[in-house]
C-alpha cells in the first residue's frame, strides 16, 4: 500500500471516530434532571469532577425544566468514565464589569462548596438525576468580608 493511501485511510478513521463521542476513550454521555424540593432547578451549573483528579471536570447548565447535558470540552459531550464529585450551583455572574448582576446562590452548600453528591459515569449513555432539598447553609461566592463567610468560586475552590 502506498503512503498516500495510508494517509487517506488514517484521515478517514479519524473523521469517522470524531463523529461519535462513544468512540472517545474514557467518556460516557451524561444527561439528567436537577430538581429542588420537587421543582425543576433552572439555569444551574452542574459540574462532575473526577474523584481521582485525572481529567478536567465536565459541565452543563440546566434548562427551564431542570434538564442538563454534560460537556467534557467545547463541542465534546460527556464526562470521564468513573467516580465523580458532583456540584450544583445557581450562582452566576452576568453583564459587563460596570453593570454586573450577580444573582445570589440558592443551592445549599451541601450540594456545591461542601458537596455530598457523588455519581458514577459508565461508558455509553448515563441518565443521572439529582433531587435536591432546600435548607441548610448557603454560601455566597465572593461576598464582602462583613462577618459572613468569605466567598468561594462556583466550583467550591477558593
Amino acid at each position: 500500500m502506498s503512503v498516500g493511501w495510508k494517509v487517506v485511510g488514517l484521515c478517514t478513521a479519524v473523521v469517522l471516530a470524531g463523529c461519535n463521542n462513544e468512540n472517545l476513550p474514557g467518556l460516557g454521555r451524561v444527561t439528567g434532571t436537577v430538581t429542588m424540593d420537587g421543582k425543576p432547578l433552572p439555569d444551574a451549573l452542574v459540574a462532575f469532577e473526577p474523584v481521582d483528579g485525572s481529567a478536567a471536570p465536565a459541565m452543563g447548565r440546566t434548562d427551564a425544566s431542570g434538564a442538563y447535558e454534560l460537556y467534557y470540552s467545547r463541542g465534546v459531550k460527556g464526562a470521564k468514565v468513573g467516580e465523580h464529585t458532583v456540584r450544583v450551583n445557581s450562582y452566576q455572574e452576568t453583564g459587563a464589569d460596570d453593570n454586573r448582576k450577580i444573582p445570589k446562590e440558592t443551592v445549599p452548600a451541601k450540594y456545591n462548596v461542601i458537596t455530598e453528591l457523588k455519581a458514577t459515569v459508565k461508558r455509553g449513555s448515563n441518565s443521572l438525576d439529582f433531587a435536591l432539598k432546600s435548607g441548610g447553609e448557603v454560601i455566597q461566592p465572593n461576598e464582602e468580608d462583613t462577618g459572613k463567610k468569605k466567598g468561594r468560586s462556583v466550583t467550591g475552590c477558593f
